[in-house]
């Protein structure tokens, strides 16, 4: 009996992928959260047969869901779920380890199909961007992105919002010394020599950037 997790906070797109999910297999279970807070707790407790993540969330914007999410459980199939179909979006997507991408345009066959082949072990993207744009520098930032660990990404998002080191230890609950030493490891993951740097990769990688 597969049991996947909806975490979309757009509730006709959310009863869309049940309804998918209920005509591709009558006996899918799913749980269905609206923020990555809720995702993550879920995620953290079981393995999901698929999760179908959308891009925007209230509480995290762009891939930095997916690459938490990929963080805490490295087997778990991901598809992005999202109203945004450019070929660089997919391409990062499948960079940073989605076995799926289901625009949010689909029909309800489409999403039939695309659940259908998840489900199957298989991947599934919008026919012809299997392999564009995989030569755009955004892809490259995505697979560094997908390096990091759970901890380097979330204070990569602290500093991303303006929080020195001290703020940083004190909300994470961690050392200073040991908020610099993931600094120095994603510094060297993406590639970047200082704070300011990060934060463009990161606004580089984002598809809201």
């Amino acid at each position: 009996m597969p049991h996947i997790l909806v975490a979309d906070d757009h509730p006709m797109c959310a009863t869309a992928l049940g309804m998918a999910a209920r005509a591709t297999d009558p006996t899918i279970t799913k749980d269905c959260v609206t923020t990555l807070a809720e995702a993550e707790a879920l995620v953290r407790q079981r393995d999901y047969d698929l999760i179908l993540l959308d891009l925007m969330l209230p509480d995290v914007q762009g891939f930095a869901g997916l690459a938490l999410l990929r963080a805490i459980r490295p087997s778990a199939k991901i598809a992005i779920v999202s109203g945004r179909e450019e070929p660089t979006v997919v391409a990062q997507a499948r960079a940073l380890g989605a076995q799926g991408f289901i625009p949010k345009s689909s029909t309800i066959d489409q999403m039939m199909a695309a659940l259908r082949s998840l489900l199957a072990g298989k991947t599934w993207v919008p026919e012809g961007m299997e392999e564009a744009a995989q030569d755009d520098p955004r892809v490259d930032v995505a697979q560094r992105m997908g390096t990091l660990s759970i901890a380097q990404l979330r204070v990569l998002r602290a500093i991303v919002n303006g929080h020195q080191n001290k703020q940083i230890a004190y909300d994470l609950q961690l050392a200073e010394p040991t908020v610099k030493s993931h600094l120095s490891a994603i510094f060297r993951k993406l590639g970047v020599s200082n704070r300011t740097q990060a934060v463009l990769a990161l606004q580089a990688f984002d598809p809201e950037g």
